[in-house]
């Protein structure tokens, strides 16, 4: 649990404190979507490049066409046993909503039999997800 708050906790801090001009001119994200993954550290290389292929490429299309803010990967190889984590960063929960289904409509075109997907989740077989809101100071703080 402690590794897992630490992980959010670095996520947030990595996205509240972006030092490019134009993470300081976006508005502060409202809603970050984190999804924890169990993978089999002899297989977490394999496991990272199919995010990094289809899967990432269509989440910074998403970000590119400002239907998300930002998406990563984090990997870790001392903490818990979820050890490879993909995060979602939106303006509000139905932003992401509305971005997810369009990430899942684009990944379903380019995996339509499922052997990717069977293939990643076979190699991470369990998961889960946790949404955020991002809460910050009052105005004016």
């Amino acid at each position: 649990m402690r590794a897992s708050l630490l992980g959010i906790g670095l996520v947030l801090a990595g996205v509240a404190l972006a030092p490019t001009a134009e993470a300081q001119e976006s508005p502060q994200p409202g809603t970050i979507v984190v999804s924890y993954f169990k993978c089999s550290f002899a297989d977490l290389d394999e496991a990272v490049a199919m995010i990094n292929a289809e899967p990432r490429e269509v989440a910074q299309a998403l970000v590119a066409e400002g239907r998300l803010i930002d998406h990563g990967i984090l990997t870790h190889a001392w903490g818990d046993e979820w050890n490879l984590i993909q995060y979602f960063v939106a303006a509000d929960l139905e932003s992401f909503h509305a971005a997810w289904g369009e990430w899942a409509r684009r990944m379903d075109e380019q995996d339509p039999d499922g052997e990717m997907s069977d293939r990643f989740f076979g190699l991470c077989p369990e998961h889960k997800d946790n949404i955020y809101d991002v809460v910050g100071p009052p105005d004016g703080m």
